[in-house]
């Protein structure tokens, strides 16, 4: 391999001079000044330099002479982009063995350069040229560096592309150039394993290039990781030869390995690995001379097929890396929702088109790339913060250019389990359209307040039309019977039981349109319940029911609202009435807790509540009975929650026999007298 130093002001090789480089056969390294390398030429570490001289005669000068300096012999190429006298005398003055002006005879210069790489003696850093030193000297260390241009030349081609079937192709064309075989098959594990998909490891492994091998032999024929020569490479890495195979680890597989050395026409076998695993193989015969290869070309031929087991691997990674991206793009690209990816300096490297549609950004032209100053501040503000302070928001929704639009917003930093999380730090956001959902729950809630509305609507008509069926009844007899004292006591009656009647609907519809745990006192419990106990009698003129209260000190006191709390208990003794109307024993059981909870419990005289309406005995306007609108077990548990209180309904059982469980912080107990 020749290695050209070129000296340009620009970082850039004219157009008219890279047929002159194309060939892998030449390295170019582009320089400024020779200063910028003047450790590599006074090392000889160049074949020639090419200055493209495009400034004055003075600045030629000068960097013909800083090459000099650099180095005493090196061949030197004076290139203009237009002939002038003056810098070709300049050129040959200062050191130049050639002039040319543009248009450049490029196969001439480059037959030129590859002429006279070797005409000049080579450098050491000291300036003292290998051919003067010791022969002895010269002996001892051709060997090495020959092994040494083996291996750079060699390696320079397995970094010349990431298709590593062409760059094996290469590889073998060069190889044969310093080991005279004739005949060589590379064979490889499939590289599904290298696929997004992880698959076993493949057991079949097939030609990928090939020299003096008949092409329809490398199109049908393949070796095995389970037999013959892979079997036995896989196994015990090493270097096996055709005569070495009978006295294989593995007996009974000596004549498929045989027959698989004389399918091939080949008596060697290198193992190719990545220094991890084996990936593969090499097969080949010997020199075309006809004798056995040397103990240092067997281990050269071992190391190379290793440099290409590495370069083979990486040129894997990098398409599965690429398959990973292009992969992440074409989902990001396909979802529904938007997805943007910031870096840590806010940067946007990746926007989807449902992203740019969401924010009204135009995607006319898709490679132009979309700005972090063209995001609305409804979305920059919040992923500012999250990227450069670390902030951690929940979901929420934005509008989009239409007001009906609402979008909902989630930022997902990009962090790695279980490291110390860095400031600023790359963030995604993704976007969901919630105008159809929003949409939605518009309808719901005007359609479940419709409903609501009506219900009450229904409910209040019925008690209110309940109401008036006796006192309009009234009203058509007091013409008549207004002097009679019966009709007299009769419309008192109806007059005082039906404007009750609608007092309490009226008290019910307040106690859940409002708070009720204002104005709070110091009460005693015992005393709320006596008197919530008669209430609900007189209410319902029952004289027969009766109360009992256990364990509940006369000094029990709690802090609560007097009216609300009383027609809350009012409302669970009516209910408890009403299961069983007449004579009917209630009983109220109390226990007080460490932590100050009184727990009441209160179990009537009927059949206890079915599972069925346990479930829904707290809701508004459900009611069993064809009297009333099914407020009253809703209003007390609206009443007892808001006093920090809870209220539980049971099914009855040897465990636990009672109907209602009320749950209330209670005052310290008073000290007795």
């Amino acid at each position: 391999m020749s290695h050209f130093l070129f000296i340009r002001n620009e970082p850039s090789i004219p157009n008219s001079l890279r047929e002159v480089f194309t060939s892998p056969e030449n390295r170019i390294i582009l320089r400024q000044t020779a200063l910028e390398a003047k450790s590599s030429l006074a090392r000889g570490a160049f074949d020639a330099v090419l200055v493209y001289a495009e400034a004055s005669e003075l600045e030629l000068k000068r960097t013909l002479c800083e090459i000099r300096d650099c180095v005493a012999e090196i061949y030197i190429v004076v290139l203009t982009p237009d002939y002038d006298l003056s810098l070709e005398n300049a050129a040959f003055e200062n050191g130049a063995d050639l002039y040319f002006a543009e248009p450049i005879p490029t196969k001439t210069l480059h037959r030129l350069l590859v002429n006279q790489q070797n005409n000049y003696p080579q450098s050491d850093f000291n300036g003292q040229e290998w051919h003067n030193r010791p022969t002895q000297r010269s002996t001892a260390n051709s060997n090495t560096t020959s092994t040494l241009n083996v291996l750079r030349d060699l390696s320079h081609i397995l970094s010349f592309s990431l298709d590593y079937k062409a760059f094996t192709q290469h590889f073998i064309l060069k190889l044969r150039e310093h080991i005279s075989f004739s005949r060589i098959g590379i064979f490889l594990e499939s590289s599904a394993k290298q696929s997004l998909v992880k698959n076993k490891q493949s057991k079949h492994l097939t030609c990928i290039a090939a020299l003096g091998l008949p092409s329809d032999l490398v199109d049908c024929f393949q070796l095995s990781r389970a037999v013959g020569i892979g079997r036995e490479l896989s196994e015990y890495p090493r270097i096996l030869h055709k005569e070495s195979s009978t006295r294989s680890q593995f007996p009974h597989a000596s004549s498929t390995t045989n027959k698989e050395f004389s399918i091939l026409g080949c008596h060697l076998a290198i193992p190719i690995t990545d220094r991890e695993e084996i990936i593969g193989l090499a097969v080949l015969n010997g020199p075309v001379t006809g004798r056995e290869y040397s103990e240092d070309e067997l281990e050269l031929l071992y190391l190379l097929m290793e440099e290409l087991g590495l370069a083979i691997r990486n040129s894997r990674l990098h398409s599965e890396l690429a398959q990973h991206g292009r992969l992440i793009e074409n989902v990001m690209h396909s979802m529904s929702s938007g997805a943007i990816v910031f870096s840590e300096n806010l940067e946007i490297l990746y926007i989807n088109d449902a992203a740019k549609r969401f924010l009204n950004i135009s995607h006319q032209n898709p490679d132009r790339s979309v700005e972090f100053a063209e995001l609305p501040s409804k979305l920059a503000m919040p992923v500012h913060r999250a990227v450069e302070k670390g902030e951690l928001l929940e979901p929420f929704k934005i509008t989009g250019s239409k007001p009906d639009d609402v979008y909902q917003v989630s930022i997902f930093p990009f962090t790695q389990k279980g490291e110390l999380m860095l400031l600023p730090r790359p963030t995604m956001v993704l976007m969901e359209d919630f105008t159809k959902i929003e949409a939605s729950k518009r309808t719901a809630q005007a359609s479940s307040k419709t409903e609501i509305i009506s219900l009450i609507a229904e409910r209040f008509a019925h008690e209110i039309r309940n109401s008036l069926v006796p006192l309009s009844t009234h009203a058509q007899l007091i013409d008549k019977k207004i002097n009679q004292p019966k009709f007299q006591a009769s419309l008192k009656s109806a007059m005082l039981k039906e404007t009750a009647r609608i007092k309490r609907f009226s008290e019910q519809m307040l106690y859940l349109a409002q708070a009720c745990n204002s104005g709070s006192t110091e009460l005693q419990l015992r005393e709320v319940i006596l008197n919530a106990f008669e209430r609900a009698r007189i209410h319902l003129g029952n004289t027969q029911a009766k109360l009992e209260i256990a364990d509940l000190p006369d000094n029990t006191s709690i802090d609560a609202t007097p009216e609300a709390l009383t027609h809350a208990f009012e409302e669970i003794f009516l209910n408890s009435m009403q299961s069983e109307p007449g004579e009917q024993i209630i009983q109220v059981q109390t226990r007080r807790s460490n932590e100050g909870i009184l727990c009441i419990r209160i179990r009537d005289g009927g059949p206890g509540l079915p599972e069925d309406v346990i479930a829904k005995a707290t809701e508004p306007f459900y009611t069993t009975r064809h009297t009333g609108v099914g407020l009253g077990l809703s209003v007390a548990h609206k009443v007892i929650t808001e006093h920090n209180g809870y209220l539980h309904l049971n099914r009855r059982s040897q465990e636990r026999d009672w109907d209602i469980e009320i749950e209330l912080p209670s005052l310290l107990l008073a000290p007795t007298q």
